[in-house]
């Protein structure tokens, strides 16, 4: 692999994904807004079709905001992340 940012940032994001995922699922707020949104999604589902979908890509653009700036934050973080913690994390 070359000594790539972007390369590194990919691989820091493949190997902390479930780390990120763990911490955010112990956020209060973050776990709390899923949440409210699957409720109002499965509520409405059976009354409102477009609204229910509205609210699956609230949630959905939620989750894909939060990957997006994990992956920044890698990419950031890949300009001085040693590779070979990398491989031992």
């Amino acid at each position: 692999m070359k000594d790539d940012a972007l390369q590194k940032a990919h691989l820091i994001y493949e190997v902390e994904s479930k780390r990120i995922e763990g911490l955010l699922a112990k956020d209060e707020v973050y776990s709390g807004m899923l949440e409210r949104l699957e409720q109002a999604e499965r509520r409405l589902a059976g009354t409102d079709h477009k609204a229910a979908e509205a609210m699956a890509e609230a949630r959905n653009l939620l989750l894909e905001m939060t990957r997006e700036a994990s992956f920044k934050l890698g990419y950031v973080l890949a300009k001085d992340y040693p590779l070979d913690e990398t491989f031992t994390l």
